[in-house]
């Protein structure tokens, strides 16, 4: 009896300690009290973190001085990140500062805010991205016969939150038929079925359909297009369609396990069951447009990205911009393996997001490009922390 009352407490404590779902900015962040105070070590020490703070600036400084941010519970404009980022960096480029000492100062100048993350107590999973590259040319041939699309001017972004806020999205993307509104065209209506043919959308030819998927993913990268050109191809919407992994529908099937799953374990399974390519490419609705340009790669807040510097998270939960602090694991390379997992933490700056990336318990780390970026992309699943830090209140 005393067992059966004790376990039936245990439970009750638990449901009582049980966290609401995040639907809010307000709920995605907590403030850290000084006893929770994270180590705040840079493991680059400090390399390249200035160059992705300086675009975060640019990106705030376009923005009217009173546009609104959340940091959790707290509410700051775009001039307090502003003065943030100036801060932070009056710090780690002071040359006269060890790396110890600029660590001392930022945690006394800064205050932390911790993701509640997915289970509302901060469990983080930190996967990675990277640039690819796509070997592609403007016009089509037996070879180069699978097109990339530019965005179509027929898609319509119906904001939901004018009808009140009882919708589990706040955007749709659609199309006008007569007097309907209907979904955008799926990845199997665009790929097989053709539904933008003849529309002049093809921006370019590409070798590969599974490295278009790729790209979709990963949401920008390069096209070498021969003759030693090489442009980049950016992300310019999307057709609206919920994201389905590839890589969950495959577990699910049972052909890669849970634990062996990884980007180079699909393309694995993918090279060596062509017949199975098209169909478990169309599992996944969600389609991606591009425009060409020869400027480097932009995240969503419309700057470039900074390999290691710059994450991708849900914007619609945490700030744009926003100075963040990552403690998660990163790959030992040697001879193009991954060796083994280390623990890091670092600084970062928060200037992506993704279709695939949502709820406060998911962050996306940039890796670059090159074999080592995919790599190390690929393979990262690794649980870890996410902090925001914004300047203390004078």
């Amino acid at each position: 009896m005393k067992k059966l009352i004790l376990i039936t407490l245990t439970l009750l404590s638990l449901f009582a300690c049980a966290k609401p779902p995040v639907t809010r900015p307000e709920m995605a962040l907590e403030p850290l009290s000084w006893w929770r105070s994270v180590s705040a070590q840079d493991d680059m020490g400090f390399r390249d973190i200035a160059l992705a703070a300086r675009q975060s600036m640019e990106y705030f400084n376009k923005l009217p001085p009173e546009t609104a941010f959340s940091i959790g519970p707290m509410k700051v404009t775009a001039l307090d990140m502003t003065v943030t980022l100036q801060n932070f960096l009056l710090i780690v480029e002071n040359a006269s500062l060890t790396d110890e000492q600029k660590v001392k100062q930022i945690r006394k100048d800064f205050d932390f805010y911790q993701s509640v993350g997915s289970n509302g107590w901060g469990k983080v999973l930190f996967t990675g991205y990277y640039e690819p590259m796509l070997s592609c040319r403007i016009n089509s041939d037996d070879v180069y016969k699978y097109p990339l699309y530019k965005r179509p001017d027929d898609i319509v972004e119906i904001d939901l939150t004018l009808f009140g806020n009882d919708f589990p999205r706040n955007k749709l993307a659609a199309r006008i038929e007569g007097r309907k509104v209907l979904p955008y065209y799926s990845r199997e209506e665009i790929d097989q079925k053709k539904a933008l043919n003849d529309r002049n959308l093809e921006m370019l030819w590409c070798r590969d359909l599974v490295d278009i998927y790729f790209l979709q993913i990963q949401g920008s990268g390069k096209a070498d297009i021969g003759g030693g050109d090489i442009v980049s191809v950016l992300y310019d919407g999307q057709n609206g369609r919920q994201y389905k992994s590839l890589g969950k529908t495959l577990i699910d099937k049972g052909a890669i396990t849970k634990e062996n799953m990884s980007m180079p374990a699909i393309r694995e399974y993918l090279r060596t069951h062509p017949d199975e390519v098209v169909p478990l490419l169309n599992q996944n609705p969600s389609y991606v447009f591009f425009r060409m340009d020869m400027g480097p790669s932009l995240g969503n807040i419309g700057v470039p990205l900074t390999p290691d510097r710059s994450i991708a998270t849900d914007s619609r939960l945490l700030p744009k911009g926003g100075l963040a602090f990552i403690e998660t694991q990163k790959p030992v390379i040697e001879s193009g393996t991954i060796k083994e997992w280390i623990p890091f933490t670092r600084f970062v700056l928060n200037q992506d997001t993704g279709g695939a990336i949502r709820g406060p318990g998911r962050v996306d780390l940039f890796w670059g490009q090159g074999q080592a970026a995919e790599l190390a992309a690929g393979y990262m699943q690794q649980e870890g922390k996410l902090y925001f830090l914004i300047r203390k209140q004078q």
